[in-house]
């Protein structure tokens, strides 16, 4: 019955459709499991994450382990639920069990668990974090770190990070103008319908960022595990028609 709650619990706050915590001290965050992968039965693997100092889990904690998108939407399904039996130092081992998915884990599967919460500023960045989304800049420079970012992180430090990827997209969407123009192509649907996406990008404001982020935390799913260039993932989104996250 508790693995069956706490993953209830998790489930529900990995959902969009969920919009309150039960306990604001508690945050769900996703962990990279590493190459480290053996067999326990024929239907559990042993997997292990590393997580940063600072942050600790309890042993017998309950686990989900969810798939990172690679090449299609399947990847990134349920893999499988299980416990945390063994720790050693900064190291977690948790024993999932996977054949119900019937997907064997891999290295940079994600292990979602209940963490403590921080006395952190809970903007947008924490949130990508949580799920363990990294942002870069056109020159692959990351805009925050996925683990130090829930010790330290203000208002003032997101508000100079959108500041900043709007200059990025502006630079990238100028650049792509003058060096490529065939890829300033029309936006069908949404609220650019019938604009230019290079276009869209050279005069994209603060709002248009705060939107995108706010898409991309409500649907992690594509997102999650990975680093993306904030340029080239927004450019997607435009023409995909710019979905924006209704709020009630």
């Amino acid at each position: 019955m508790f693995i069956y709650r706490s993953l209830l619990l998790i489930t529900c706050l990995l959902s969009p459709e969920c919009f309150g915590q039960p306990d604001a001290s508690k945050i769900v965050r996703a962990f990279p499991i590493t190459k480290y992968i053996v067999d326990l039965t024929d239907s559990t693997k042993v997997v292990q994450v590393q997580v940063p100092g600072g942050v600790s889990i309890a042993e017998k904690q309950v686990g989900l382990l969810k798939g990172v998108y690679r090449d299609k939407h399947s990847d990134t399904i349920t893999i499988g639920a299980g416990r945390c039996h063994l720790i050693k130092g900064d190291y977690y081992y948790f024993s999932i069990k996977y054949k119900q998915s019937g997907r064997l884990p891999a290295e940079g599967d994600l292990l979602y668990t209940i963490v403590n919460n921080t006395p952190v500023y809970h903007g947008q960045v924490i949130r990508l974090a949580g799920s363990f989304i990294g942002l870069q800049s056109v020159y692959e420079k990351a805009y925050y770190d996925r683990y130090t970012v829930f010790r330290q992180w203000e208002q003032a430090d997101e508000a100079a990070m959108v500041d900043s990827m709007v200059a990025d997209i502006h630079f990238t969407g100028a650049y792509f103008l003058d060096n490529n123009p065939g890829m300033n192509v029309k936006i069908k649907g949404g609220r650019y319908d019938g604009k230019m996406v290079l276009n869209t990008m050279v005069v994209c404001g603060t709002k248009d960022i705060t939107d995108f982020l706010d898409y991309m935390i409500a649907r992690p799913r594509l997102y999650a595990g990975r680093e993306w260039k904030i340029s080239e993932i927004f450019a997607t989104w435009l023409s995909e028609g710019a979905p924006v996250v209704i709020k009630k």
